[in-house]
């Protein structure tokens, strides 16, 4: 077996592979061990316009670390490797068939310019095809140019993102899983859900990557 590096502790590793993408990049078996998981099949409670939040791992430093490469080095190739370390957890579910179609929470499209991509996006397309549900991402469109969540406090964030988002057509009756990368304090998704459950959606649950450790949203006995 050929040499690859592990994303999480930046080690060229041999064998012990937890996710190995392409024969190259990977995540060793001890980083994987070692992440911060959250219960599965046990999401966390809704508030206002979400059902639930599922998400698999916390958002601890290593798992910062990885997201920060890809959403800010260009390391695009690791969306596809966050999102088959997911691949646990959502089989943890027997829900995925209820829902019409998952969209990723969008960027405006002058920081898409300026990034090149969507990282939650990258990471989403991976998850839809495994669960097998259209994605959209003409849905949803960011209006307003919002500041970075991650440079405001508390307080900030909410009125930051308040009617940032516009659907681009009724979506009554549908149910609609919304996907980011982080859930950190829930304004993002909850401002994404307002707009579609104003449209029509029937359902809005929200799916992302990591959870912020300091969110103590109560778990559902799923």
């Amino acid at each position: 077996m050929s040499k690859y590096i592990c994303v999480f502790c930046d080690e060229r590793k041999k064998s012990d592979t937890a996710h190995l993408i392409n024969g190259k990049i990977g995540i060793c078996r001890h980083c994987f061990e070692n992440l911060d998981k959250t219960a599965y099949a046990s999401p966390y409670q809704g508030t206002e316009h979400i059902a639930f939040t599922m998400s698999p791992f916390e958002y601890t430093k290593s798992m910062r670390k990885v997201i920060l490469d890809l959403k800010f080095s260009n390391c695009k190739a690791y969306a596809k490797l966050l999102a088959d370390m997911m691949k646990n957890y959502l089989d943890s579910y027997d829900i995925w068939d209820t829902f019409d179609y998952i969209v990723p929470v969008p960027l405006h499209k002058k920081r898409l310019k300026e990034r090149g991509y969507n990282q939650s996006e990258l990471i989403a397309k991976e998850v839809a095809e495994y669960l097998k549900i259209p994605m959209r991402t003409d849905l949803l469109i960011r209006t307003k140019a919002t500041k970075k969540q991650s440079s405001l406090v508390r307080t900030e964030r909410v009125t930051n993102v308040q009617s940032a988002f516009k659907c681009t057509e009724k979506c009554d009756g549908k149910k609609i899983l919304l996907f980011d990368d982080i859930y950190t304090t829930g304004n993002t998704a909850q401002s994404c859900a307002r707009e579609l459950a104003n449209n029509g959606a029937e359902q809005i649950c929200a799916l992302t990557l990591a959870i912020h450790v300091q969110i103590k949203l109560p778990i559902i006995a799923y």
